[in-house]
């Protein structure tokens, strides 16, 4: 890849993923399609528009994102349509989109909240994520059962980016020989190599930065190891977290600051100045 990959670019640039993930969502709406999907998911051809705006309706409410999925291997088959969160999942074949203006998600079937694995492979968004994303998905396929193949998760520069549900915890960076040590780290139910680990969706950004500064300082990896308290801002780009463990509480002071280098958001993008969390 050439410099102007924005993937490239992050890495020279020193670029931190602490706190870059999808911030406050805690529903996900994943909706099975096989066809091209646009650049911006709701503008996608396959989908009719009134389905689109059904899509748009459900993501008014608050927490909410849409991810279009895929599995190479089931074209032909009924689509499949979940909203995931941490307590559940709920899901409905479909036999065409248009169903989805007659479903109502609080009577959908209830199924077992699974861990799933959803790999960006977006190219049509940005090639880093087709070219990265396609071989973290390959790697990940041969190891675990329920991965599928999404739409932009945020964050090309970052690229393979990858979410697990239902607990909502973000990793970048990955590349096709950490595979073993990422599903390793799932069924141990730990986050895993915490440089990879983009945050907890959940949360907001600095307290995303703040759990995973408080694990490097604790070295607890548990993926329950700390129940967020609550983050308040204390000054200029400044907040703290608190945090509750066995062991008591835990403060954690951040702070967003530049860090001097740049890179571009995107590939072919203009370069933008890097801002990372850092513990104060």
């Amino acid at each position: 890849m050439g410099s102007s990959a924005c993937s490239l670019a992050s890495l020279e640039a020193s670029e931190s993923l602490a706190g870059t993930a999808v911030e406050s969502v805690d529903r996900w709406l994943l909706l099975e399609v096989t066809d091209t999907w646009a650049p911006k998911v709701l503008q996608t051809e396959a989908l009719p528009t009134a389905v689109r705006e059904r899509l748009a309706q459900w993501l008014e409410v608050p927490r909410s994102r849409l991810q279009l999925i895929r599995r190479p291997g089931r074209s032909g088959k009924r689509p499949l349509f979940m909203v995931a969160s941490k307590e559940q999942t709920r899901q409905a074949e479909l036999d065409r989109y248009e169903d989805l203006l007659e479903l109502e998600l609080d009577t959908m079937p209830v199924e077992p909240a699974e861990a799933m694995v959803l790999v960006c492979v977006h190219g049509r968004r940005d090639r880093c994520c087709a070219r990265h994303g396609s071989a973290v998905y390959r790697s990940l396929q041969a190891r675990i059962g329920e991965v599928w193949q999404t739409s932009h998760l945020g964050g090309h520069r970052f690229a393979a980016c990858v979410l697990s549900l239902p607990d909502g915890l973000m990793y970048g960076r990955l590349r096709a020989e950490h595979g073993d040590s990422f599903v390793a780290a799932r069924h141990a139910g730990e986050v895993g190599d915490l440089d990879l680990f983009r945050g907890r969706c959940e949360y907001d950004r600095p307290t995303q930065a703040a759990e995973i500064f408080l694990r490097r300082r604790t070295r607890d990896k548990a993926v329950d190891a700390f129940d967020w308290i609550g983050t308040e801002p204390d000054g200029e780009q400044t907040w703290t977290a608190r945090f509750r463990s066995p062991k008591g509480e835990h403060r954690v002071h951040v702070k967003l600051e530049q860090s001097g280098a740049t890179r571009p958001e995107s590939c072919g993008g203009d370069p933008e100045p890097v801002t990372r969390f850092v513990e104060v």
